[in-house]
């Protein structure tokens, strides 16, 4: 519901002229109330004089001795010290909201990111920032900001389509193959990319369970493009990184989500003398706006410290 605004005249005042004249009102003199706001007697004479010239109407009777309200003067006093408050509660909220974020945060992130990366981060936020619950919703769909009611969106994509949001590289997702030890105990580990044709191959988000995966050698000059088959295939990398820890075979998967499994030595790269090429990133997407909510604000600066990624922000989401 559109909210109207009152367009009459008092709005014109400024609010340091109803502030003096509240002052005045309070304590019956011109010249304390100038003392309290640290102007001169003329300056809030003057300020009553616009006051009562844009009302119509007289506000002050003044005397040599005495200064006091006229009827119409307490009336307004008393409305404008009302107005006033509620400024100065907005204020206080508004500030108090910066420094202490609260209300209800919507992110949307993907479902093996959100699991292995974001997941001990959120506790973190939580801990730090307990006045704001936060909702993680895991899908590879990109929803929709609007629609959806999203606040924050974490993102993986090589590049992201021009729009009016702000996006802000995190980092890059560099992936590799990697295998549980017993599975390369029963065969030859590949030594070269076109090993991998003689491999059971664990592979997510393939068509119809074939990828090509291009490599390039770790000294830059060898490289090379192998069309693979899986032996099993998934919508998601977790399903894939369990079916390697199980032993079936080796899977490709994102480094940020087999980090615990390497150093517990579950899992062990494979094809070290390579790296597959891949120039997806992760990015963090919110609305394009110079006033963010203090909620959204704290959780991207929250994920900008963690990722080190301060100042890698472009016009791009």
């Amino acid at each position: 519901m559109q909210q109207k605004v009152s367009k009459t005249e008092t709005l014109d005042a400024d609010l340091l002229d109803l502030r003096a004249f509240c002052l005045v009102v309070d304590l019956a003199s011109i010249t304390a109330a100038a003392r309290a706001i640290g102007e001169t007697k003329g300056s809030v004479s003057r300020r009553i004089t616009r006051l009562e010239q844009a009302l119509g109407v007289e506000l002050l009777r003044r005397s040599p001795r005495l200064v006091q309200a006229t009827e119409d003067g307490l009336a307004y006093r008393l409305r404008v010290g009302q107005a006033l408050e509620l400024l100065e509660d907005a204020r206080a909220a508004v500030q108090q909201a910066r420094e202490k974020p609260s209300g209800h945060l919507r992110v949307t992130a993907p479902f093996d990111l959100g699991l292995s990366l974001l997941a001990p981060l959120s506790a973190g936020f939580a801990e730090r920032f307990p006045e704001i619950s936060l909702e993680m919703l895991l899908t590879e769909a990109f929803l929709d900001f609007d629609a959806d009611q999203i606040d924050v969106a974490l993102r993986a994509a090589a590049s992201l389509p021009d729009s009016s949001l702000i996006a802000h590289k995190l980092q890059p997702l560099e992936s590799g193959l990697f295998a549980a030890p017993a599975y390369l105990r029963k065969r030859r580990p590949p030594r070269r990319p076109e090993d991998l044709e003689a491999h059971r191959l664990l592979l997510a988000q393939t068509t119809r369970g074939r990828a090509t995966l291009s490599f390039r050698s770790r000294d830059g000059l060898e490289r090379a493009e192998v069309r693979v088959r899986a032996a099993i295939a998934a919508s998601d990398y977790s399903f894939c990184r369990e079916v390697a820890l199980a032993g079936a075979g080796i899977a490709l998967l994102p480094e940020v989500n087999v980090r615990r499994d390497l150093e517990a030595k579950a899992l062990v790269p494979v094809l070290e003398d390579h790296v597959l090429e891949s120039d997806a990133t992760l990015f963090l997407v919110h609305a394009g706006t110079r006033f963010l909510p203090p909620k959204v604000r704290a959780f991207r600066d929250y994920l900008l410290d963690a990722f080190g990624a301060r100042g890698r922000r472009e016009p791009a989401a």
